[in-house]
Parts: C-alpha cells; structure tokens; sequence
C-alpha cells in the first residue's frame, strides 16, 4: 500500500521516530487516567457516571494501549490508528456531544484544554509526518 510505505518511511525519520516515543508515552499516561477514572480515583466514583462516560473510558483505554505499543514499534497503521481515534474518540463526542461532558461549569475549559492538547500533538505529528523529518 502507498500510503503506508510513505507512513513507514516517515517513521524511520530521526525526528518523527523521537516524536512518536513522546506521542506514545503521552497515550500511555492517557491510559493511565481512564484506569484511574475506572478505580474511582479521579473524582467521583465510576460506575456513578454516565453509560457514555464509562463506554468511552473502556474504549479509550484500549485505544491508548493499542496505540502507544504501535506508535513505539514504529508500526506504519499506527499513523492512522491515532489520527482517525483522535478524532473520532474525542473531537466528535467532545464536540458533538459537548453537553454530555459537562457536568459542571469547570468541565467546559478542562475539555477546552484536552481538545486544544490533541490539536496541538496531532499537528506537530501531520507536520513531522509531512516534512518527513
């Protein structure tokens, strides 16, 4: 496949190979809090949470897990593993389903906040990948 040869040879780049180890640990402590989330550690306790909260919990976490390993293997698919979950698991339910996040007023800039992260990761990553550095 083209695409994924030209994912693969942007992989092996020095700079993007180093990004993708930092973009792999940032997932990895993602994972991390939706365990924390599941333990109850984060707040309130988990299972008193919305169904959707606690369905994109579990999903996210496999998500990150299945992503970081990749992205640390330099796996080619793992480029668009993370830049269709990304935006998929989080900038469509965030945004779409904004009011369902919110459950007080603080919620909205912690969302603000962790949609601007995923911007900013996924563009440095578009960038790298297209620079080929």
């Amino acid at each position: 496949m083209f695409g994924l040869e030209l994912f693969h040879t942007a992989l092996q780049q020095p700079w993007t190979g180093i990004y993708t180890k930092i973009l792999a640990l940032v997932l990895l402590y993602g994972a991390t809090v939706h365990i924390g989330n599941m333990a109850g550690l984060t707040g309130m306790p988990w299972m008193s949470t919305p169904l959707l909260w606690r369905g994109l919990d579990i999903t996210l976490l496999m998500f990150d897990i299945v992503s970081a390993i990749a992205l640390w293997r330099g796996w080619a698919w793992s480029v668009l593993l993370v830049f269709s979950g990304i935006i998929l698991l989080q900038f469509v339910p965030y945004t779409l389903l904004r009011s369902q996040f919110i459950l007080k007023p603080e919620d909205a800039q912690v969302l603000n906040g962790l949609l601007g992260t995923e911007a900013l990761l996924l563009g440095i990553f578009a960038l790298l990948l297209w620079l080929r550095k």
